[in-house]
């Protein structure tokens, strides 16, 4: 792959080789000064609501995602634009990120394991003084842009120029009804809601499918915690099995299960208007 004249990769190097553009790409100062491995500066750039963190773990998620594509891209054993598609990752929040140091906060990706049709990279998020804020172990299915536009058709155009940031807004989920524990919406997928993640085929991000998720979960916590109710995210897991695409309709559900970590529990799903899963999460919790 091309570097700049200090070695160093960047992400003028690293662009033409990812799936992801601005504004769902938004990492500062992308470096790679070892095939495998990246380094960034994290942004904040959606309101963590009701999660004690400095930053949401919808929003960790999307951002060391797209730091785990890029480090996995230094690496990638053939040439040219790929498309990395996350279906799993594990995780988990830490305390240092309800009040992290002042500065900015740092992520580092590291490719363990990767062939022409799978990645898997670990990534942590850290605060200035080098507390662990997060981690997360991601894992990719990887596909030359040839066999995903196969897959997927002709693109289509975008509103690539377009100034505003739909990441930093919630997910407008509609239809909330919820039952003790329970929770269903629906979420009308637009096109708005997916620019820059593989530009030219609109289809919603695994981190906004979480957003849908915990906007739902947020109105359960209402019911059996109390109005404005705040929560602490432990470990976590999400597995991604579908795109849910631009004009369809998609089923949110939310329900307690057994805990893993944490004093409670609860998944997420994501249907697609034809009811297949797109995407699951489940999340470690405890109400503060």
């Amino acid at each position: 792959m091309p570097t700049s004249t200090d070695a160093t990769a960047t992400y003028d190097d690293i662009a033409p080789l990812i799936c992801v553009t601005r504004p769902y790409y938004a990492l500062e100062d992308l470096r790679s000064t070892t095939p495998g491995r990246a380094t960034a500066v994290i942004p904040v750039q959606a309101p963590p609501g009701r999660q004690t963190q400095v930053i949401s773990v919808g929003e960790v998620g999307r951002h060391l995602a797209v730091l785990g594509l890029s480090a996995a891209a230094t690496r990638n054993p053939a040439d040219g634009r790929h498309f990395y598609l996350a279906n799993r990752a594990v995780g988990r929040m830490y305390p240092a990120g309800e009040s992290p140091a002042p500065g900015p906060l740092i992520g580092t990706a590291v490719v363990q394991g990767r062939n022409r049709r799978q990645a898997v990279v670990h990534t942590e998020l850290r605060d200035s003084a080098g507390a662990l804020v997060a981690r997360m172990d991601v894992q990719y299915k990887v596909m030359t842009a040839a066999v995903f536009y196969r897959l997927m058709g002709p693109p289509t155009e975008t509103d690539a120029d377009s100034p505003e940031n739909p990441y930093a807004a919630p997910m407008p989920v509609s239809d909330v009804s919820v039952h003790e524990q329970y929770g269903c919406a629906k979420l009308d997928v637009r096109a708005e809601m997916c620019r820059g993640h593989f530009d030219g085929f609109p289809a919603l991000p695994v981190s906004m499918a979480s957003y849908a998720s915990f906007e739902v979960f947020h109105q359960v916590l209402d019911l059996t915690a109390g109005p404005g109710a705040r929560w602490r995210c432990g470990a976590f897991r999400l597995k991604a099995e579908h795109l849910a695409m631009a004009g369809q309709t998609c089923t949110v559900e939310i329900e307690p299960t057994k805990p893993r970590l944490a004093s409670q529990a609860f998944s997420g799903t994501v249907r697609t208007a034809e009811q297949r899963k797109a995407v699951r999460i489940w999340v470690d919790y405890d109400v503060v």
